[in-house]
């Protein structure tokens, strides 16, 4: 299975400094999770569509190309007015989330409060 993001890419955007991309990865974490944490709490819409497509260029940033590919879907379907395919969509993200966090791993984004 392929990398969840190309670290690669954060070094090309921020550099090799260790402790900026930790800082990074963690931001970005702690976005996904915020935006799985409000699509999964919410019925509208509107503002699913709108976190969605915030996750997909978050995600296109760094290289998570899976979960961009499934920020889109989300998008596409909020944007449909498709709740149920929205909800389906969140098992997948919620997949694809773990597996970036667990690339991340808590020794690099602890490394950034070190």
């Amino acid at each position: 299975m392929s990398d969840a993001y190309d670290r690669d890419r954060l070094v090309e955007l921020f550099g090799e400094d260790s402790c900026t991309l930790a800082d990074v990865e963690r931001e970005f974490l702690d976005t996904v999770h915020a935006a799985e944490r409000e699509i999964a709490g919410t019925d509208d819409l509107v503002a699913i569509a709108r976190v969605a497509h915030r996750l997909k260029g978050a995600s296109g940033m760094i290289g998570a190309d899976a979960l961009r590919r499934i920020a889109e879907a989300v998008e596409r379907a909020a944007k449909a007015n498709d709740l149920p395919s929205v909800r389906r969509l969140h098992g997948m993200f919620s997949q694809e989330v773990h597996r970036v966090a667990e690339q991340v791993g808590p020794e690099r984004v602890g490394a950034a409060h070190a």
